[in-house]
């Protein structure tokens, strides 16, 4: 009768291995304790030990509060069947590490210089094998990820479902997008796979595990110039995306951004700019476009009209980027048009609602996911135009009127470093030009926000609270229950550790219901 280790053992050698270990060892330049596990197959791969299941590999990573490796344990009892480990972290516990590869011989432990970095190189090793696979990478410093949704929806209507992949959530990162690559399988015929970074050369790391086709930069913006310092900076970080784009590639860049240029220089690939000026929406065949605020953008594409149910300017430029990737990969209009025009709001980013609250029907829109300079600003013009007219259809404004008001709720700008006083004062002196054409009441939150009530000049229009506890949510809420009238709009926005979502959810326990705003 065979023992647990080698009924483990046989059940592995049965399954397909997403690399195996000779080429994975090969890959991360790594080293495997013991022998016995050399044909040991991982069918998939986790840095989160409550992520594993049978036949994972587990990657434990490394951070300033965390050791991976303590979790090991319970990535073997769930059924992991290759480990990493660091060499450091072996040296250090050499006995310990060599017990549980004899009591484990059915798993493959395999020591690497830096886990991380295995894991990126296996990563790259996995997409090599994929030589066919049209890949799409999508970054910048806002509107990636709806424009990675906005891609991958057009993709799945000319490719089909079973044929596509690409990033759920926003697996963007360092570690993120080696996670979703290993999603990819030999049915899939293109790939979109979004690129985010939180330090120095973390797009050039990821850029060389997928070695993107084609590539699309939304924007540089002021997204984490706290930790990068400028947005010269943050340029030559994100056009690393654009490194390994092949002569018979292609790359994307909003013509009104000003390092559009640099973002291109040596591009090998097809270099190609869009906007919403008159020239750009010629070469893309667009026309009649109608901006329908909150219920989004209509255009003509190739005789076709199309619905874009996103609102906001910076959502239909995010679109064109698609729209202009998409006839690069020979995407005709309607399937283009089938794909956009099933993405509907994204959650935490523009999220439109209306809200029956104390039997007055208002608006909300909740924009919480993130918030910088960029974002925030172009929010509070979404909002503005709203109460301003030109907001509905036919230009009636949101409320069919200009009587309406806007309520912002607005939290603190994370990750801004130096530039984050003057960025939050700029906030209060654009909300200065607002409040000269609209009725505004606003709610600063947050220790930074504070510099923009400092800026904003209608006082009487305005509470400030330094911290975002539950006591300031509750005074936030019963005062905009108390000041909203019919029809008014609420707009909140922050960064996500700002929470302000849970106004939402004190709004609903006071009665409150919520329904989809659409087309």
């Amino acid at each position: 009768m065979m023992g647990a280790a080698e009924n483990m053992t046989d059940a592995l050698q049965k399954n397909e291995s997403l690399l195996t270990m000779p080429e994975l060892v090969a890959a991360v330049k790594g080293s495997m304790l013991g022998v016995g596990a050399e044909s040991v197959s991982f069918t998939s791969v986790a840095t989160d030990s409550r992520n594993v299941v049978s036949f994972s590999l587990f990657v434990p990573l490394v951070g300033e509060k965390q050791n991976g490796h303590i979790y090991i344990p319970q990535a073997l009892e769930k059924g992991a069947s290759v480990v990493f480990i660091n060499t450091s972290e072996y040296s250090e516990k050499s006995a310990l590490y060599d017990e549980m590869a004899s009591k484990n011989p059915g798993v493959a432990f395999i020591t690497v210089e830096n886990t991380l970095h295995a894991l990126q190189d296996a990563a790259e090793a996995y997409v090599a094998k994929f030589p066919n696979l049209t890949k799409v990478s999508i970054t910048g410093s806002c509107g990636k990820t709806t424009t990675k949704e906005l891609m991958a929806a057009v993709c799945v209507r000319h490719f089909g479902a079973e044929n596509s992949v690409y990033t759920k959530g926003n697996f963007n990162s360092e570690t993120g997008l080696p996670l979703s690559v290993f999603n990819i399988r030999k049915e899939h015929k293109v790939g979109v796979f979004e690129m985010g970074m939180n330090r120095v050369n973390e797009i050039g790391e990821i850029s060389k595990v997928l070695k993107s086709k084609y590539g699309i930069i939304t924007n540089i913006g002021t997204a984490h110039i706290g930790i990068l310092g400028s947005r010269q900076n943050i340029a030559t970080e994100k056009r690393k995306s654009f490194d390994y784009i092949p002569a018979d590639g292609a790359c994307f860049v909003p013509a009104s951004d000003d390092f559009a240029d640099f973002c291109t220089q040596n591009v090998k690939g097809k270099i190609v700019k869009f906007g919403d000026d008159e020239k750009s929406l010629a070469e893309l065949g667009i026309s009649d476009v109608k901006d329908c605020g909150i219920l989004g953008t209509k255009f003509i594409l190739d005789g076709i009209q199309v619905n874009l149910h996103l609102g906001g300017k910076y959502n239909f430029i995010n679109a064109l980027g698609v729209i202009a990737c998409a006839k690069e990969l020979g995407i005709p209009a309607e399937e283009i048009k089938e794909g956009i025009e099933s993405v509907n709001g994204l959650a935490g980013r523009l999220e439109i609602k209306r809200l029956v609250l104390k039997n007055k029907s208002l608006l909300l829109i909740q924009d919480c996911y993130n918030a910088n300079l960029d974002s925030m600003s172009a929010s509070i013009e979404f909002g503005a135009k709203l109460v301003q007219g030109g907001a509905g259809p036919d230009d009636a404004g949101v409320c069919g009127k200009d009587a309406c008001k806007i309520i912002f709720v607005l939290g603190d700008m994370k990750e801004l470093g130096d530039s984050s006083e003057k960025s939050h004062r700029e906030i209060g002196t654009k909300l200065n030009s607002v409040a000269e054409n609209a009725e505004v009441f606003v709610f600063f939150v947050g220790p930074e926000m504070h510099f923009a009530f400092e800026e904003f000049a209608c006082k009487n229009h305005a509470e400030y609270f330094e911290n975002n506890e539950e006591n300031s949510f509750r005074k936030i809420a019963d005062k905009i229950e108390d000041i909203a009238s019919k029809d008014d709009v609420i707009l909140l926005k922050g960064s996500h550790s700002m929470s302000l979502e849970k106004l939402t959810d004190l709004f609903l326990k006071d009665g409150g219901t919520l329904k989809d705003e659409s087309l």
